[in-house]
């Protein structure tokens, strides 16, 4: 026969912790709850304690030469330092430039400003003294001889230290009214500073037959004859005996004389000089 098992009854549950109840104040006169009053803010938070940190490193790991990671880096960093400077020549090579620029530009002034104060330098001036027309010895197979213009010139030199040398070999024309009536050569002249010196100047007339204005000149007329003289120099300028480069000048005179038949008299005379 089967036995029968009776039930085993629920165990009861572990005591737990008592149920606290909360208490809400209220407020006496309208009955609802106070709250608690709240706590006062510390505006001054208390300081944060200060850490020290011991760090040990082992002995093998201290280098006295860098490590060569580091010396790879150390040269990348140089060699692309290198290659910015080798893009940007011109700045360098501009700033050097400009430096010496300025450098010689204030040199030149200062040489220029000793020069003029010192030499003081100052373009010559000519005048016509005299002028004397001759007629030589026809030649062979002629009837009429050429004439010969015998001119006085007058060269004055201003400057304080420099002097003028005239080579020799220049051309010179004398014209009449537009037309070349003699042509001649300039003989070599040497002229120190602060010097005024005469030196003649001999043309040989280039027409056999001479102009009516000036046949009747010679026949005893007073007109007053224009002539124009044109003179080409190459001169060199001199300081303390020393040749400092030569120039060409050109000498333009408009002269008017009259009475050719002794020796004329210079009327009136206005020359120029210029360099060039």
């Amino acid at each position: 026969m089967a036995e029968r098992v009776a039930a085993t009854p629920p165990r009861p549950p572990p005591p737990g912790p008592e149920p606290t109840t909360t208490t809400t104040p209220t407020d006496t006169t309208d009955g609802r709850p106070s709250l608690p009053p709240a706590a006062p803010a510390n505006p001054n938070p208390p300081p944060r304690p200060t850490e020290t940190y011991v760090v040990q490193v082992p002995k093998e790991q201290i280098y006295r030469v860098p490590p060569p990671e580091n010396a790879k880096i150390v040269e990348q960093y140089r060699n692309n330092h290198i290659d910015r400077r080798q893009r940007r020549p011109i700045v360098p090579c501009l700033k050097w430039a400009i430096g010496i620029a300025l450098v010689l530009g204030i040199l030149a002034a200062i040489i220029a400003i000793i020069y003029l104060l010192v030499v003081r330098p100052a373009d010559p001036s000519f005048s016509v003294i005299r002028l004397v027309l001759k007629n030589p010895n026809p030649r062979a197979g002629s009837l009429i001889p050429k004439p010969e213009y015998d001119l006085t010139m007058r060269v004055e030199n201003p400057s304080l230290r420099m002097g003028y040398s005239y080579g020799a070999g220049g051309k010179a024309i004398l014209a009449h009214q537009g037309a070349n009536i003699a042509v001649g050569k300039t003989q070599a002249l040497d002229q120190g500073y602060e010097n005024t010196t005469t030196f003649h100047l001999v043309l040989q007339g280039s027409h056999i037959v001479l102009p009516k204005q000036i046949q009747s000149s010679l026949q005893g007329s007073k007109d007053v004859i224009p002539m124009s003289l044109m003179i080409e120099f190459s001169v060199g300028k001199t300081i303390g005996g020393m040749v400092m480069g030569s120039k060409s000048m050109d000498v333009a005179c408009d002269i008017e004389v009259s009475g050719l038949a002794k020796e004329a008299r210079v009327v009136s005379q206005e020359c120029e000089t210029k360099f060039t």
